[in-house]
This record gives C-alpha cells, sequence and structure tokens, in this order.
C-alpha cells in the first residue's frame, strides 16, 4: 500500500523533511491525494521516467482539464517545446539547436559579468537590499534580453509580462489569468515587431539567429518564433533567478561552506553543481502516460499523471554519501535540476554562467552577507522552490 504525501505547506515549504521518512523507510514512489497521482522520489525511477518516450509533457490538454479556457496565453502553452512532445518537438529543438550554439554563450560571458558588476554597485550604494529585486532578478533577464538584442529600454516592460504569465502558472486565478492573456498579446504585438526588425536588418543576436536557422528548407514561423522568443524569457530569467537565491541561502545556512569558498574560489563552477543538486530551482515535474506501462513496480495507465521529484532524487542516499550534507566541495555533484532526456534544459549552459558570474561577483564585491532579521520562508503552493523574500545587509569589500 502506497504511502500518502499532501501537497500542501508543509510539503513546500519543507520538501526535504516531509519525504525523508518515505525515502528512509525505502519507499520509491507516494500518493498525492489532493491530486490523485504518484510522485516519484527516487533518482532512478525519476531518471527513468523523463527519458522514456512512453511519457509525455504535461500539455494543454491538462489545462484545459483543470478548467483553463482558449486564450492567448494557452495558445502560446500549446506551442511552448516543454509542452511538446515528438514530432513536433524533435523539429522544434533540432532547429533551436543549431541557433543556440556555444558561441552565444561566449558571446553573451563578458556581457554578464558587465551586467552583475553593474547591479553589485547598485547594491553597494544601497547597503539593504531584497536580493531578488536588487539582483537575482535583473540579472538574468537582462543577461537573456541582451542575448535576443533587446534594447535595455524594453527590459522593465518584458520583466512585467514575464511576471504576469509566472503569477498565472503558479496561481491560476481568473485575474491571473486575465493578466496572462494580456501580457501574451503585448509579448505577441512587441516580438513580432523585433522579427520584423531583425529581419531588415540581422545581427549577431539569438534572435537573428532563429530566424535565419533552417534544416532541409525547414524554417520556424512567425508563431513559432514568438513562442520560443516568450519561453526563453520566462523560462530563462525565472529558474536562474531562484538558482542565486537557493544557492545564496545555501551559503548563509553553511557559514563553513561560504568561508571556504570565499578561500577558494574557483570552486565557484563545483557550488554551483552542489547548489543545483542541494536546492534545485524547480521542485517537481509532470509527465503523462502514453501507453499503459510499469515504473517501480506500480502500473501506470495510458493518460494518467505521474509527478517526479527532483528535490528528493537529487539528495538520494542510495546515489550520494551523506546526501543532506551541503558541500561545495563535492566530489560527485551530477544531478537532475535542468531535467532530463529529451526535455533536458537546452539554457542549462547559460544557466550555468549566469551563477557563476553571480557568485564569483557577489563574494568578491561584498565583504560581508548577512540576513536582515528573520531567515525567509519558502514559498508555498508553486512547484518552484523560492523564497517569499530575501531582504539582506551587505558589506562592501
Amino acid at each position: 500500500m502506497l504511502s500518502s504525501l499532501p501537497f500542501d505547506d508543509r510539503f513546500f515549504r519543507a520538501p526535504h523533511a516531509t519525504v525523508a521518512p518515505l525515502v528512509e523507510a525505502g519507499a520509491r514512489l507516494a500518493l498525492v491525494p489532493e491530486l490523485g497521482t504518484v510522485l516519484f522520489l527516487r533518482q532512478h525511477d525519476v531518471a527513468e521516467i523523463l527519458q522514456d518516450r512512453r511519457f509525455g509533457a504535461m500539455n494543454a490538454h491538462y489545462y484545459a482539464q483543470q478548467g483553463w479556457y482558449d486564450g492567448p496565453y494557452i495558445d502560446w502553452v500549446r506551442r511552448t517545446l516543454v509542452f511538446l512532445d515528438p514530432p513536433d518537438h524533435d523539429r522544434l529543438r533540432g532547429l533551436l539547436s543549431r541557433a543556440f550554439t556555444p558561441r552565444q554563450v561566449a558571446r553573451i560571458t563578458p556581457i554578464t559579468e558587465q551586467i552583475a558588476e553593474t547591479l553589485a554597485g547598485e547594491a553597494a550604494e544601497a547597503r539593504e537590499v531584497d536580493l531578488y529585486d536588487s539582483f537575482a532578478q535583473k540579472l538574468p533577464l537582462q543577461v537573456i534580453c541582451s542575448l535576443l538584442a533587446i534594447p535595455s529600454i524594453d527590459f522593465e516592460a518584458v520583466g512585467e509580462w514575464t511576471a504576469a504569465l509566472s503569477l498565472a502558472t503558479a496561481t491560476p486565478t481568473p485575474e491571473a489569468r486575465v493578466g496572462a492573456d494580456r501580457a501574451m498579446e503585448s509579448f505577441d504585438d512587441y516580438v513580432t515587431r523585433q522579427i520584423r526588425e531583425r529581419r531588415a536588418r540581422p545581427g549577431d543576436d539569438l534572435l537573428s539567429a532563429l530566424i535565419a536557422v533552417e534544416a532541409d528548407g525547414d524554417r520556424l514561423s512567425r508563431e513559432e518564433l514568438v513562442a520560443m522568443v516568450v519561453q526563453l524569457l520566462y523560462a530563462g530569467h525565472e529558474t536562474t533567478r531562484n538558482l542565486i537565491g537557493n544557492g545564496l541561502i545555501s551559503l548563509l545556512d553553511y557559514p563553513a561552506e561560504l568561508a571556504r569558498l570565499r578561500r577558494e574560489p574557483e570552486l565557484v563552477p563545483n557550488a554551483v553543481e552542489e547548489i543545483l543538486r542541494f536546492e534545485p530551482p524547480i521542485l517537481f515535474l509532470t509527465r503523462v502516460a502514453l501507453a499503459d506501462l510499469e515504473v517501480a513496480a506500480h502500473p501506470v495507465r495510458k493518460g494518467e499523471l505521474v509527478h517526479v521529484n527532483l528535490a528528493s532524487a537529487n539528495r538520494d542516499p542510495a546515489v550520494y554519501p551523506e546526501a543532506d550534507r551541503f558541500d561545495v566541495g563535492r566530489a560527485d555533484t551530477h544531478h537532475l535540476s535542468f531535467g532530463w532526456g529529451m526535455h533536458f534544459c537546452m539554457g542549462a549552459s547559460i544557466a550555468r554562467m549566469e551563477a557563476r558570474v553571480a557568485f564569483s561577483t557577489l563574494l568578491r564585491r561584498f565583504a560581508g552577507i548577512e540576513l536582515l532579521g528573520e531567515r525567509p520562508k519558502w514559498a508555498a503552493a508553486t512547484a518552484l522552490r523560492t523564497l517569499e523574500r530575501f531582504p539582506l545587509r551587505l558589506t562592501p569589500a
């Protein structure tokens, strides 16, 4: 008989402590009564599901079942790469991979360093800041906008539109859905203008590359370009924001590791991987069975949804020695935080680069980084692993 794991504030605020007793008892999955689905807990099973093409993405049909209506937001979801299955997924990913090259990452790295320096300088003047508002939110948003050559004058509007999409995804109230539809209408108009301008005057940016990319005579349509650009802007900054925030709170929770990273800054790349393992930006993913099958001796019927717990997979005691210990020098930091299989995050290399730049800059620019007031709480009722707020007192070096 399966143990139950309620999806309530206890799980979202303390997912590791909530799941740990089940894992210690040898459980490989748990029943989620509120959703009528199961949550797979162990790394082997999670990886198996993510790479098994008999499981598909949670697509727009799921949203329709939850009472979502047709509109600009759902139209975008239907075209988004992470919600597509083969053959549409493979076609779009193949075209994107031709444009989203290591050269683009190399081009944006010095720009990322400049942005981080500017934001750190502004934070140093303020001394008391919220990490999200002053740094962790702005850095990835400005980086992905720069990657697409979006003018800086438009950064604020783009940030507002992506925030509206995030709100509707996390808390789909009627008001949030209306806001998401309006945001998508604005996005569609804006990105279409950018496409028109880039076709007339192409550059070395990612949007120009996406417009120009071709495979066997196939190109991206205007609708596909808009959907892909919005996905890059939405997913390309929110999860990295969480990565930076989760990393800094982990370092503050474990001051010995923070001190070690200051002494050994060459460990920053390894520390980023440990942060991704220890506190992933996304707690769990959802898949739908495309056939009758079995995982962990549990039958899954065609059409059923399943959830895979990235957080518990990354702390599987069968895989990691002292899995619940945060160690910036850990030898084996492999993880599933960017997914696995055909939906592995295409922006992983940029997210890693941004995080390395962020932590290197913060540790170099500030001799003191401390929480302002009590420790902030983790946000509840969302698959995203993020804090409600992150007030800090900074002491410049």
